[in-house]
């Protein structure tokens, strides 16, 4: 009893505590996980330099909070990838938009985003003309013209998807009323974001795939009824 009690009382433990929890660390695939093990071990390596001799080993001591410390600021950031807090109410709305983004990733979207409350009617995309911006509806307000139907089209759909997808022009012409808002995005800025993020153009391509699949959907051609027959 003696010898297990002198075991956990010593500096011993902590060196075994601190490898139990680098190899927990390098056994899970969760980023988070794998961080905070680190730390946990880290500080161990930081009690044991500190017991393990009649003086602390300052150096060791030292060095291992500056490992320890290196870890901090990449927890900080994966804990505000994953979490809505600091988010303003008209973002908490817009992110309803993006159901396949983490907060991180809607972030980073909306960073490179013009939000704009249009004070007269302008025209956002030309049919057959390519887009330069990709917009997200946040009221209502928004005309569609396509070879000659017209529609009204409400918030939380994107315009100018298609084009940006497939590249080509607009497959429709659409018209902002004064008071409309929305979001937009330059095609090229998203583009080049995409090209250096590969998880944001996953991210991006899904989520402009589900709006045009949920339009299409919804959006379906109608047929004559059937003239009933004349019996004789």
């Amino acid at each position: 009893m003696s010898d297990l009690y002198d075991y956990f009382s010593g500096p011993a433990t902590f060196v075994h505590l601190a490898t139990l929890c680098y190899v927990l660390g390098l056994l899970t695939r969760h980023e988070l996980r794998l961080r905070g093990f680190i730390l946990a071990g880290t500080l161990c390596y930081i009690l044991y330099y500190f017991f393990i001799a009649d003086t602390p080993l300052w150096e060791a001591i030292i060095a291992s909070l500056i490992i320890g410390s290196a870890n901090l600021p990449v927890i900080f950031r994966i804990l505000r990838e994953r979490s809505t807090s600091g988010m303003s109410e008209e973002m908490l709305m817009l992110y309803r938009s993006f159901p396949n983004f983490n907060p991180g990733q809607f972030r980073k979207m909306m960073a490179r985003a013009d939000i704009i409350e249009q004070a007269q009617a302008t025209t956002l995309l030309e049919q057959g003309v390519a887009p330069e911006y990709l917009f997200l509806t946040v009221s209502d307000g928004f005309n569609i013209e396509k070879d000659g139907a017209t529609a009204e089209i409400g918030p939380g759909n994107f315009l100018g998807e298609v084009s940006f997808l497939l590249g080509g022009g607009a497959t429709a012409t659409v018209v902002a009323t004064p008071g409309s808002k929305y979001v937009r995005w330059p095609t090229q800025v998203l583009q080049q974001m995409m090209e250096d993020a590969p998880h944001m153009s996953n991210a991006i391509t899904v989520l402009l795939s589900k709006d045009i699949a949920r339009k299409l959907a919804v959006s379906f051609p109608t047929r004559p009824k059937a003239l009933p027959m004349n019996v004789t």
